[in-house]
C-alpha cells in the first residue's frame, strides 16, 4: 500500500484536488445561487407588502379625514341659520373629497387581487353622481355605505399582509441560516482542493529533488573495502 501510494501519490493527489475543486465550484452555481434567487424573491414580496401595507394605511387616514369633514357639515346643516344651498354645495364637495382616497383604494385592492377594478369603479362612480345630482338623505347614506364598505375591505388586508410578511420573515431566517452554512461547506471544498493540489506540487518537488542525487549516487566509483582506489 504504502509502495502505490508512492509512486500514484502526485496522481491521487491531483486527481482529489480537482474533484474538491470541481464540488465547490459546482456546489456554489447550483446551490448557493439558487437559494440566493429564493431569499431574494422572498425579500422582494416582503418589500412589496410592505409597501402595500403603507398605502392601505394611508389611505384609510385620507378617507377618515375626509369623513369628518363631512360630519362637521352635518352638524352645519342643523343649525336653524344654515343656508340650505350653500350646505348641499359643501355636501357635494366633501363627497368628491371623499372619493379620492376610496378610488385609490378600489385601484391598491385591484393590484392585491382582492376585486375587479372595472366593475367596482363603474358602480361606485355611478352612485356618487347619481347622489350629487339629486341630493337626498337616503342617497348620501347609500354612498357613505358604499365608501365605508371598500374602505372596510382596505382594512381587512393590513392584517393579512401582515401575517404574510412574518411568515416570510421566518422563511428568510431559515434560508439565511442555511445559505451561511452552504457558504461554509464551499468555503471548505475549496480549501481541501487547494491543499490538496498543493501536496501534488509539492510531491512532484521532492520526486524532482531526489532524482538528481539518486543519479549522482549511481554514478560514483566503487571504494573497496581497503580503501585504496581499484588498480587500473
Amino acid at each position: 500500500m504504502r509502495t502505490f501510494f508512492a509512486r500514484h501519490g502526485k496522481v491521487i493527489a491531483l486527481i482529489a484536488g480537482f474533484l474538491f475543486s470541481t464540488l465547490g465550484a459546482l456546489w456554489a452555481l447550483l446551490v448557493t445561487d439558487n437559494l440566493t434567487g429564493q431569499i431574494q424573491q422572498l425579500a422582494d414580496t416582503r418589500s412589496a407588502n410592505s409597501t402595500a401595507i403603507d398605502r392601505l394605511n394611508r389611505l384609510q387616514s385620507e378617507y377618515f379625514i375626509a369623513n369628518q369633514q363631512g360630519d362637521l357639515i352635518f352638524v352645519l346643516a342643523a343649525q336653524a341659520a344654515a343656508d340650505d344651498g350653500l350646505v348641499a354645495d359643501l355636501i357635494k364637495g366633501n363627497m368628491l373629497d371623499r372619493a379620492t382616497p376610496v378610488r385609490n383604494m378600489l385601484g391598491e385592492l385591484a393590484l392585491e387581487h382582492q376585486l375587479d377594478y372595472e366593475t367596482e369603479m363603474a358602480a361606485y362612480t355611478q352612485l356618487n353622481d347619481q347622489v350629487r345630482a339629486n341630493l337626498t338623505a337616503a342617497g348620501y347614506k347609500a354612498v357613505k355605505a358604499k365608501e365605508q364598505e371598500i374602505i372596510a375591505k382596505g382594512q381587512a388586508r393590513v392584517p393579512e399582509l401582515m401575517k404574510q410578511n412574518a411568515e416570510i420573515d421566518q422563511a428568510l431566517n431559515a434560508k439565511q441560516a442555511q445559505q451561511s452554512r452552504n457558504h461554509i461547506l464551499g468555503v471548505t471544498m475549496a480549501i481541501i482542493g487547494s491543499v490538496v493540489l498543493l501536496g501534488a506540487n509539492l510531491i512532484t518537488e521532492r520526486a524532482s529533488a531526489a532524482k538528481p542525487t539518486a543519479e549522482i549516487a549511481a554514478e560514483q566509483p566503487e571504494v573497496p573495502a581497503s580503501g585504496l582506489p581499484p588498480e587500473q
